[in-house]
């Protein structure tokens, strides 16, 4: 009768430490499938951080540039510095690029390294490029290209026209030109946001300097 007992207690605490640790392993699982995880895109940045410090912060908006990065969440720049950053057109180079769930995050570092922090990808930096008056005839070829592509419509001609205008550029417009055809032909070919033009930040995929 004891050896029963014993074996039945023996059994009661190895299922009960089976089930414990399925309730341990389930909640971890489900902890995990319930928290969003950050990607950081390896090619995508490498592609922006060889750009150099060619991105300025298009608004002053609270939110426009946290400090820290996103692992660690982060505070908005006051709006008083956010400002002269957008006033006095302050050069950022791209660090890192994440995604989470939609959402896709720069990490940015201002060129004197006194301003760090991250900002929204899609709608939080553009190319001072964009203003560059040589380039105009350029930019908006390309953009012809991209909303083709985009709509599913005949491209050739287009790219065509903007690799001719390409070609007309000279100095040290030329090798940015050169540069943004070659990621035009990448873009229409895997039809990707990451694959988007760096001269066409701030253009693509909305316009943020329309207003």
């Amino acid at each position: 009768m004891k050896k029963i007992v014993k074996v039945l207690v023996v059994l009661t605490i190895v299922s009960t430490g089976q089930l414990l640790a399925t309730t341990n392993n389930t909640t971890a699982q489900v902890a995990q499938i319930g928290k969003p995880k950050r990607v950081t895109n390896k090619a995508w940045t490498k592609k922006l951080a060889k750009a150099g410090y060619v991105f300025v912060l298009p608004h002053a908006g609270k939110g426009a540039l946290y400090k820290n990065t996103t692992a660690k969440g982060g505070k908005s720049y006051s709006r008083k510095v956010l400002k002269k950053l957008v006033k006095n057109h302050t050069l950022f180079k791209v660090r890192k690029l994440t995604t989470i769930k939609n959402s896709i995050s720069v990490d940015l570092i201002s060129k004197d390294g006194k301003y760090k922090g991250y900002t929204n990808y899609v709608n939080g930096i553009y190319n001072k490029n964009l203003f560059n008056k040589d380039l105009q005839p350029l930019i908006n070829a390309e953009l012809k290209v991209m909303i083709a592509k985009d709509n599913n419509e005949p491209t050739s001609a287009l790219l065509e026209q903007a690799q001719t205008l390409a070609g007309e550029l000279t100095g040290k417009n030329k090798p940015i030109a050169d540069t943004s055809i070659k990621q035009l032909k990448r873009y229409l070919k895997h039809n990707d946001i990451s694959e988007t033009p760096v001269l066409l930040i701030g253009k693509h995929p909305g316009d943020l300097l329309a207003n």
